[in-house]
């Protein structure tokens, strides 16, 4: 996903890109259609602001009761390329969301962004919500699906620190 900043004028511009679902799908994440990414362009005068949708549909595994679940990618994040070789505060270019380019800079490429806010973005834990110990997703008692056993189990290891308290 190229964007090319330098015939841009002083304004807003909007690109549409597509990434096919087989450039992001791994084992644990699996889109089962291709992600749409929305690029708002404003060109100002010493930088370039790039303000990113992405949304596509994706398959996971439910943690619980590991059955197949649909789920929906929605985000927004923002870059910010700035002309210059180096921040004047810091040094070299440290920050994740504002980067520096040389002033003849023609093309940036959000590939690798895009990529990478794709897969922050995704939830660590793969399971629908639950209200009042009911998962939403399958409708059935956490406890049911989980087998959480209520019974004050010690561990043989234990025991024998507990006997000598």
């Amino acid at each position: 996903m190229k964007i090319n900043i330098h015939n841009l004028r002083e304004t807003e511009t909007e690109f549409k890109f597509k990434v096919s679902r087989d450039d992001v799908n791994t084992d644990i994440l699996r889109f089962i259609s291709d992600i749409k990414v929305n690029a708002r362009v404003i060109k100002t005068g010493g930088q370039v602001d790039v303000r990113v949708n992405i949304s596509g549909d994706y398959e996971y595994e439910c943690d619980r009761c590991l059955d197949s679940r649909k789920g929906e990618l929605d985000k927004n994040f923002e870059i910010v390329f700035k002309y210059g070789l180096r921040n004047a505060e810091s040094g070299y270019d440290t920050d994740d969301d504002i980067k520096f380019i040389a002033p003849n800079t023609q093309v940036v490429n959000i590939d690798q962004d895009v990529r990478d806010f794709i897969f922050l973005s995704m939830p660590m834990k793969n399971a629908p919500e639950e209200i009042d110990g009911i998962c939403t997703g399958c409708h059935k008692s956490v406890e049911e699906i989980i087998q959480i056993k209520k019974e004050n189990e010690i561990n043989p290891v234990w025991e024998k620190l507990i006997k000598n308290k």
